[in-house]
């Protein structure tokens, strides 16, 4: 029996993805989109190393990223390195290794690529891309409203309809009196009790209570209120003992004023949300889609004003949020937001003779040097053929540029989806395309 030949796999690694050019087309575009939004905001794009020392990590990421979460190796100086699955500690290493340089207040983002060694589901792979907007050094409730209208505006600007989305906020403050004065719980308790909260929506009632009253010592009493600070407003949540009112005072104030921009809809108070990485200080957001199909936290973030003073002895005010590719995606879907991304605006110039090929090539390259996309064939093959190419890859208008064309000094336009077509002068060719065919 002839020997068979192993080949290699053609799957990705698991849990990531590969990006033919319709994928890449509307990557693009949601990149494009984010980026927009944020540069109208003043921001700034940067972008580091997606190595970084383990100890980076370590020192400040969550426990269930550096425990279960970290891609990381002994390189070859023997030095324990990591893949990023995070931007925040990148960042705040840079500001703080130029501090007294950068003029404040720092406006950054960035849309890094990141990784999790995680088991992939819906809205969760191993890599993903992700935009990260960071304001640094501004210390009033001002910082949370710009972000927060941020936040905000993003979605808006991809179409997102009122109702489709909610933005629900606390404070990390507020999480802090409640478990360790209204409950009167040690650091044991408090890390066990906020783990829990994270992933309360992922679990079952009879789950969350069984996992949860452990750190309670089984107390019914404490457990109690624990239902009723997740059920409370902004109101009743002030009744509770122990709670820290300046938190309270902080989201009401906030409220109005984001109301006041016209984003109050979309505004929920949830004293349920905690926000897993161990570095938040402050206000804490996570903005959730609304789908029945589909009803998960999107994206979120907070303050988090002690981050650089892992490099530094000086302070540095901080609030961020992150954004990733794959909800973002989902969300999109859901709620039909995704326009036609196919190669309308390109056009196609076929070949019709050997005899002409320099003078098709010569119309493409002065078509692009007038902003027009053009794609042109470098073989002769039958006319047939070329057009079947065409409508293979996406093109709505192909160009045809025979000898009787050159003589007249015109072209031919076909639109592959009406069957029409027209004849065009040279003069102004570029022009008339933009106007009458939107290339």
């Amino acid at each position: 029996m002839e020997n068979q030949k192993n080949f290699l796999t053609t799957a990705p690694y698991k849990g990531t993805r590969d990006f033919y050019p319709e994928e890449m087309r509307l990557r693009n575009w949601m990149f494009s989109v984010m980026r927009e939004t944020v540069l109208s905001f003043g921001y700034q794009e940067y972008d580091g190393p997606i190595l970084e020392s383990f100890d980076l990590y370590k020192a400040k990421s969550g426990e269930e990223i550096v425990e279960r979460q970290l891609y990381d190796f002994i390189d070859k100086g023997e030095r324990r390195v990591a893949i990023r699955p995070e931007m925040t500690p990148t960042l705040a290493r840079m500001v703080a290794g130029n501090l007294r340089n950068l003029p404040k207040p720092l406006r950054w983002f960035s849309i890094p690529n990141l990784w999790r060694y995680e088991q992939p589901g819906k809205g969760r792979l191993r890599e993903h891309w992700q935009l990260n907007v960071d304001l640094f050094g501004v210390d009033t409730h001002r910082a949370e409203l710009e972000i927060l209208l941020i936040a905000d505006s993003i979605l808006k600007k991809f179409g997102a309809p009122t109702g489709s989305y909610q933005i629900k906020v606390s404070h990390r403050k507020l999480l802090d009196s409640f478990l360790k004065i209204s409950l009167k719980l040690d650091e044991t308790q408090v890390h066990g009790v906020s783990k829990l909260l994270d992933k309360k929506s992922k679990i079952s009632p009879e789950a969350f209570e069984a996992e949860i009253k452990p750190f309670l010592n089984n107390s019914n009493e404490q457990f109690s209120l624990i239902k009723t600070y997740l059920a409370s407003n902004l109101e009743t949540v002030s009744a509770i003992p122990g709670i820290d009112p300046d938190s309270i005072d902080f989201i009401r104030n906030l409220f109005q004023e984001l109301g006041e921009l016209g984003i109050d809809k979309q505004l929920v108070f949830d004293p349920s949300i905690v926000r897993g990485f161990d570095y938040y200080t402050g206000c804490i957001f996570e903005v959730f889609d609304t789908n029945p199909e589909n009803k998960r936290s999107l994206y979120g973030g907070g303050r988090y004003d002690n981050l650089i003073g892992l490099f530094s002895k000086e302070q540095l005010s901080g609030i961020g949020f992150g954004l990733g590719d794959v909800t973002l995606k989902n969300f999109l879907e859901g709620h039909n937001l995704i326009p036609n991304l196919s190669r309308e605006k390109t056009l196609f110039l076929p070949v019709l003779d050997e005899s002409i090929f320099m003078d098709t090539f010569k119309l493409s390259k002065e078509l692009r040097e007038n902003g027009i996309l053009a794609e042109t064939m470098l073989d002769c093959v039958k006319i047939g053929k070329q057009i079947q190419i065409a409508e293979k890859k996406g093109y709505r208008y192909v160009l045809f540029l025979g000898e009787s064309e050159i003589r007249t000094e015109t072209v031919q336009i076909k639109d592959l989806v009406s069957g029409e077509q027209k004849s065009l002068s040279r003069k102004g060719l570029s022009d008339i395309l933009k106007k009458d065919f939107q290339l």
